[in-house]
């Protein structure tokens, strides 16, 4: 991968970062109708939403070349930063129409001041997951803490394992640090721990089949995702797109052939929690046991028709799709309705997101050339 500096690409007369987005929706009157617990969401399109994805900080200790520029990006004001007390009001909302499964993101969650308190706090609403992304440079300090504060899952960013390139893609990253806390999530005991790949042609398309095994021995799942070009393709370098078809291919040269998971006996299956997220997986045979591989085609094999997700930026917009710009606000609901009382503000802002969520759009626009995608950089609302 020709990992160039930001400073040799185009430059946007006006940076994504300085540009307001726009809102599906205002703060309502509080005289919207309640609704009722039981009836969950659904957008437009009669896609159930279940998956509630929250970034916690637009901050990062690392720079990856493919998630923002090496000089960063202009951060949210304190101020606009939503607070654990009300982002434990808005999951408790959309838990109240139909959101399960919970996954705090960033930027880099585990930078965010308190981090334990607001797990424990989540992790006492009766969420069916509670899960965290994340880069894996405090894991070592912090795995056995987040698992006695509640966690259930982890996913730890890893694209390569060799120590020079993992510098090169991240900027500021200590492969080192990030291998210590995967030894760490394996003695505090996590199960099913992903690990996010962005592969990249000829940065890490080599390393398919070490990435794998490397999973494989020690319990992890490893997943293998396409490079999306969120910033308008500011940060997609010319060349470096690698399909999922490819990563099949190699899986096949590297494993044998991709086997069916559902002609295998129940007890050969290997172990998985179906339905949280985009990926989709391939199953391989490796040291006389199954394995699973997922493999997330944002681009080339979209799977919008089953999408079940939004995303809650650190400031309180709820976004329907992560290739839009377009959001619901929902940190000006939460303010300016105070005066409410608990139910009433948490029907309203359930009512909010409804509304909003009928205008999801069927999919994204994503393609292998850089272009459809939004303004936003992804470390502004998590991948």
């Amino acid at each position: 991968m020709n990992t160039r500096p930001s400073t040799e690409q185009s430059v946007d007369p006006q940076p994504a970062r300085l540009r307001r987005l726009p809102v599906l929706g205002n703060a309502p009157e509080p005289t919207l109708p309640a609704i009722p617990s039981g009836q969950p969401i659904h957008d437009g399109l009669n896609r159930p939403i279940t998956y509630l994805r929250i970034s916690l900080t637009d901050r990062c200790n690392y720079r990856c070349t493919y998630c923002m520029p090496e000089e960063g990006v202009e951060l949210a004001l304190r101020s606009q930063v939503l607070s654990f007390e009300e982002l434990e009001t808005v999951v408790q909302a959309l838990m109240r129409v139909g959101v399960r499964r919970v996954r705090l993101t960033g930027g880099e969650p585990t930078v965010r001041k308190d981090l334990l308190h607001l797990v424990e706090r989540l992790g006492r609403l009766g969420l069916d997951d509670l899960a965290l992304s994340t880069n894996g440079e405090r894991l070592a300090e912090l795995a056995g803490p987040l698992r006695q504060a509640g966690l259930d899952r982890l996913n730890v960013s890893l694209d390569t394992l060799d120590a020079a390139k993992f510098r090169q893609v991240t900027r500021h990253g200590h492969l080192d640090r990030v291998l210590a806390g995967l030894e760490a999530v394996r003695s505090a005991g996590f199960k099913s721990t992903k690990l996010n790949t962005v592969a990249m042609r000829g940065f890490n398309d080599d390393e398919v089949g070490a990435l794998c095994r490397y999973a494989f021995e020690r319990g992890f799942v490893p997943r293998f995702i396409e490079l999306m070009p969120m910033a308008e393709g500011s940060l997609f370098y010319p060349g470096t797109f690698f399909p999922v078809a490819e990563t099949r291919t190699i899986l096949r040269h590297e494993f044998g052939a991709l086997l069916d998971e559902q002609e295998l006996p129940a007890e050969s299956r290997p172990s998985a929690q179906p339905g949280v997220g985009p990926a989709r997986y391939a199953v391989v045979s490796y040291q006389g046991a199954v394995h699973r591989v997922g493999l997330i085609s944002a681009v080339s094999e979209p799977f919008c028709d089953t999408c079940n997700r939004v995303r809650l930026s650190a400031t309180g917009e709820l976004h329907a799709c992560l290739a839009y710009d377009d959001a619901i606000d929902l940190r000006s609901v939460l303010r300016a309705h105070t005066s409410q009382s608990p139910d009433e503000l948490l029907n309203v802002l359930a009512a909010t997101a409804r509304t909003g969520l009928q205008r999801k759009r069927l999919g994204h626009e994503f393609t292998p050339s850089g272009c459809g995608g939004p303004r936003k950089y992804m470390v502004s609302i998590g991948g």
